[in-house]
């Protein structure tokens, strides 16, 4: 393997299914070549905040709040979207009248759906 990977920094939003709350992390992708591999494939590393190597952030997300392992990924820079919704004052709800809908009755023959 080469000696100096290459690094992408990637970052992932989350939100837990069982406590609801939102955060972000920031992942470096590291990509390996073997020089003495003559096809050229890479191999991929992820490494998280703190050095460590893990596999997929995706597959293996754990709230860092409640240790919740039903985790959703969601498009970086949405978790702190939904973090200032909900501390942010809601605009004041303008006033209009709601009305019930109902289908409209059909008062002809039958329509013919056999086409």
């Amino acid at each position: 393997m080469t000696a100096e990977p290459r690094a992408v920094p990637e970052t992932f939003a989350f939100t837990c299914g069982d406590c609801g709350h939102c955060w972000e992390a920031t992942f470096q992708l590291m990509f390996f070549t073997d020089p003495t591999d003559t096809t050229g494939l890479t191999t991929q590393e992820y490494v998280d905040e703190d050095g460590k190597a893990i596999r997929s952030p995706l597959a293996d997300a754990v709230c860092p709040k409640c240790d919740g392992r039903t985790v959703h990924v969601l498009e970086a820079g949405l978790a702190a979207r939904a973090r200032r919704a909900e501390h942010e004052p809601r605009p004041p709800h303008e006033h209009h009248e709601h009305r019930l809908h109902l289908p409209h009755r059909h008062t002809g023959p039958p329509e013919d759906d056999t086409r």
